[in-house]
């Protein structure tokens, strides 16, 4: 068997097994089918309700305010988190407000944004926005601090000043991690998002949910949870679909490492 297709069953292989396991049981009546559905049964509920045309509209609803809070705060988190990691004032202003509300439940912001702003679209984009930006600032932040001062150093004595600083010195050596905390950022921020929607929207994954427990429907709401699932696994396989096309020098070592290894 290739070494691609060992990874592919190693990487499938319980998420498989979990799936047959569920249906198995679920069919067989082992668990209960009214908390417990069977996993056809749940493909079948989304097949009716994209059909339906009400949860193609919740996703696009959770889509789109997903990518609006997070490249918000990708930039503005990558611009604070390189400042307070390269300057120690830049960093005295940053550090205590990201340690003190980091740990807080955005969540908890909601009822205040929307005092602020009221109630729509600006209150729901910012309290998941606020989600992402305090991890991208915080992991931007420990990229930079990580870097070898006196790879900088050589690489300013090389001429790399001014921009140049910045881009053939700078983010080559903080990108494998700085992609690491936009990933984290956009999954966090997406957890953020629905459990907004769940609990002030009228639209999006969300909010889905929520109408589903309202009726008691429980294929509709595993079906909510399956949906949202799927989208957190696709932004993982996003990342890491664009980061070696981004950093080819990341995954040239990488795969230097894998020979090293398996000649090992």
């Amino acid at each position: 068997m290739m070494r691609k297709e060992r990874r592919l069953l190693h990487t499938w292989a319980i998420p498989i097994a979990l799936v047959i396991l569920w249906e198995v049981l679920t069919q067989l009546e082992v668990l209960d089918t009214r908390f417990f559905i069977p996993l056809s049964d749940i493909a079948i509920t989304i097949v009716h309700q994209f059909q339906d045309g009400r949860l193609p509209g919740d996703l696009l609803t959770t889509i789109l305010r997903l990518l609006a809070a997070f490249a918000f705060a990708a930039v503005t988190g990558v611009i604070v988190g390189m400042a307070s990691g390269l300057w120690r004032a830049a960093e005295m202003l940053v550090r205590p407000v990201t340690d003190t509300v980091y740990p807080l439940p955005k969540i908890a912001l909601l009822p205040l944004l929307i005092i602020i702003v009221g109630r729509g679209e600006a209150a729901y984009a910012l309290t998941a926005f606020a989600t992402a930006f305090f991890q991208i600032t915080i992991s931007t932040r420990a990229a930079v601090r990580n870097v070898d001062p006196q790879l900088l150093e050589a690489g300013r004595n090389f001429g790399a000043t001014g921009w140049r600083f910045y881009t053939r010195l700078l983010f080559p050596a903080v990108a494998p991690p700085l992609f690491n905390g936009l990933r984290l950022g956009m999954a966090t921020c997406l957890i953020t998002l629905v459990v907004v929607e769940y609990v002030g929207a009228g639209e999006g994954l969300g909010a889905m949910i929520y109408r589903a427990g309202q009726q008691f429907a429980v294929d509709q709401i595993y079906a909510g949870i399956f949906i949202t699932g799927f989208l957190g696994h696709l932004i993982n396989v996003t990342f890491r679909f664009i980061e070696p096309r981004l950093l080819p020098w990341q995954a040239d070592s990488a795969e230097a490492t894998e020979r090293i290894a398996a000649g090992a």
